[in-house]
């Protein structure tokens, strides 16, 4: 299954360590970024992405004018672009850490993971080491330390350890 990323968790890959969100599109699911995403995202550009391997979605003007008019109360226009693409496309999961976004996701039946859950999956299943997980975690704390606080590192680390054990 697909997953669709919001701008926060990109940004904060494409600050850490973008090779790691390449490789999870590469060796567990596709990554697909929305092109109204990708243009809030300064540190990528659309051949960036497909360098990396993964798909950039133009979105249709009924999309856009959708998400435009929607009523999701605290939802950014880029978020409610996210959400409907991620309805529209179906059997796709959402990558964001968002509470509002994952709350209208949950409503809506589509499956959410959080950011760090990506690189969870990729120790797990042996594509990167424990230690390497762990860096990028802090490499992302350093880039975005309001969100991803201690208290975040500390529960991914505790996380990593059940994978690992």
């Amino acid at each position: 299954m697909p997953v669709i990323t919001d701008a926060n968790v990109l940004i904060d890959y494409a600050d850490a360590d973008i090779t790691m969100l390449a490789l999870y599109s590469e060796k567990i699911e596709r990554v697909v970024i929305p092109s109204v995403i990708l243009d809030e995202v300064n540190q990528l550009t659309h051949d960036d992405c497909l360098q990396y391997g993964f798909e950039v979605v133009d979105e249709e003007i009924e999309l856009l004018s959708e998400a435009s008019n929607a009523q999701h109360g605290p939802l950014s226009f880029q978020d409610k672009v996210c959400l409907y693409l991620a309805k529209s496309i179906g059997g796709i999961t959402c990558i964001t850490n968002e509470k509002a976004l994952l709350k209208f996701c949950d409503e809506d039946n589509i499956p959410t993971k959080r950011g760090l859950k990506l690189l969870l999956e990729l120790a797990e299943l042996n594509h990167i080491s424990k230690d390497e997980a762990i860096g990028v975690v802090y490499s992302i704390h350093e880039c975005n330390p309001l969100h991803i606080h201690q208290g975040v590192i500390d529960e991914f680390i505790r996380l990593l350890d059940e994978y690992n054990t």
